[in-house]
């Protein structure tokens, strides 16, 4: 038995490997004749720059760079429609080869061949889960990159719109960049709980400190509001220096509010302190918590769907399966994806992700149960 779940569980992920390869490589080499323009200019900018010597290798490098990344973002993307495409041809070939013949002829029944191939999906899954924890948000910033971008270190600054933390303070800022961590014309009003300002703090720059979880400034000056008004005006004390601005709004937060698609980058980790900052809403970040655990499910359920098409005891089209599997395969975990994601009015973040798991267990222990062996 042992023999047999290797022979399967080896070809399921060499079939994994291929498809995977063959679409990266498919949808990376589209994108490069789209934007080949862009990726020529990038790479004449570099070598303008002396970074390459060479344009051609500028080019590719700038390909590496740009598309390097993305390569874990589309595995975490597409891991669960390359399972069940990964699945299918495996089976299509032990069918095609009468393998299956013979392992029914030696008293195997085919139900053992699914769990070999699931247990490989549900590791997969696992690697996919920590892809999303521990490598992507390390690529985050490069992932938010576009063409426009490439050739250089940073990408471009933008400003901060008044922003407001967890304590009720607010923060702005005519520029940050969220490579350097940098802010430049600094403006931090900290108000009472009644929304009264009780300090404005400004300076021409600020830097992020991650271990004081602090802005630090550069030539900051502080004016504490005097609720006192003398002849009808409210006095003031002159500005004093100011050192450093305490927040949670931290450059991380300050992006996931700049870029949508930032946030799905991040760790559930830094989710959660995104929502304690205020920077992303706290139904929104359990929804992405709990839809990570929850699309591992949806993904090993819609394997077990989509196995019965292709484990065959007689002669059958593997095409017309093919077929049938990706009607209801695709469709099944893109929608499951969307309920996932979606607010719903009324249900917990923990209720929405439940729902595609629960209507899709009942489905995939029949599919499963009435496989004949």
């Amino acid at each position: 038995m042992r023999i047999l779940d290797r022979t399967i569980i080896g070809r399921f992920l060499w079939n994994f490997f291929v498809l995977f390869t063959l679409l990266f490589v498919f949808a990376s080499s589209i994108d490069v004749i789209l934007q080949m323009e862009k990726y020529l200019r990038a790479a004449s900018f570099v070598v303008e720059n002396g970074i390459y010597s060479n344009r051609i290798v500028a080019f590719f490098a700038m390909i590496v760079q740009f598309h390097g990344p993305r390569a874990f973002q589309f595995f975490q993307f597409m891991v669960g429609l390359l399972c069940v495409g990964a699945m299918g041809f495996t089976f299509s070939q032990m069918h095609r080869t009468r393998e299956l013949v013979a392992i029914m002829a030696a008293g195997v029944p085919l139900r053992r061949c699914v769990w070999a191939v699931i247990a490989a999906s549900l590791g997969l899954n696992v690697l996919g889960v920590l892809n999303q924890e521990l490598v992507l948000p390390s690529f985050a910033d490069q992932l938010m990159l576009d063409h426009s971008d490439l050739g250089r270190r940073d990408r471009a600054s933008f400003p901060v719109t008044v922003t407001r933390d967890s304590a009720g303070n607010l923060l702005y800022a005519s520029s940050f960049d969220p490579e350097s961590h940098r802010i430049t014309g600094f403006l931090g009003l900290e108000r009472d709980e009644r929304g009264s300002l009780v300090r404005r703090t400004t300076a021409p720059s600020a830097q992020w400190d991650e271990a004081r979880s602090t802005w630090v400034l550069t030539g900051g000056t502080s004016v504490v509001r005097d609720p006192a008004v003398r002849d009808g005006v409210t006095q003031s004390p002159p500005p004093v220096p100011a050192a450093e601005w305490k927040t949670d709004l931290s450059p991380k937060a300050i992006t996931a509010r700049h870029y949508r698609l930032f946030a799905q980058m991040l760790s559930s980790a830094d989710l959660g302190k995104l929502a304690e900052a205020g920077a992303l809403d706290r139904s929104q970040a359990d929804r992405m918590q709990f839809g990570r655990v929850g699309s591992v499910l949806v993904n090993l359920l819609v394997l077990a769907i989509a196995v019965p098409f292709f484990l065959k005891r007689g002669p059958a089209n593997m095409l017309q399966m093919c077929v049938a599997a990706a009607i209801i395969a695709v469709p099944t975990i893109i929608v499951s994806a969307v309920v996932m994601a979606a607010p719903i009015s009324g249900l917990p973040a923990a209720v929405a992700v439940a729902i595609p798991i629960a209507l899709l267990t009942p489905v995939a222990v029949a599919r499963i149960s009435w496989l004949p062996s």
